[in-house]
């Protein structure tokens, strides 16, 4: 073996290792703690089937109600966040992981109260 040659070799990334990153990206993209989100990974053909189980972040019905423009400021409806950030997990887990994801199922299991602090 040669000191300057590189040595064939083989990279596998586990089935933990691949759902820990799509946990992280999930907890990242609804704005909550990862250990609140879960996910299920099935192979299809070489493909991701993905699963993933999430509370929301959203801010609170007062302020919604004292400032309608904090809904947008907060990236819009539950729905449009859902459906952009569906597309932003496939590509950032297809980025990080070198597979494909087939499919994605996000289920909203509730909503995080986000507190916003007051400017003095």
């Amino acid at each position: 073996m040669s000191a300057d040659r590189p040595t064939a070799g083989r990279t596998v990334v586990s089935a933990r290792a691949i759902e820990k990153i799509v946990r992280a990206v999930t907890a990242h993209e609804f704005g909550v703690d990862v250990k609140s989100v879960a996910a299920d990974l099935n192979d299809e053909a070489g493909r991701l089937d993905l699963a993933v189980r999430t509370p929301i972040r959203v801010v609170s019905i007062r302020r919604a109600q004292d400032d309608p423009r904090s809904i947008e400021r907060s990236g819009g409806s539950v729905l449009a966040r859902a459906g952009r950030s569906e597309q932003a997990i496939v590509d950032q887990v297809g980025s990080l992981t070198g597979s494909t994801v087939s499919r994605l199922a996000v289920r909203l299991t509730g909503a995080e109260i986000k507190q916003e602090r007051r400017v003095r």
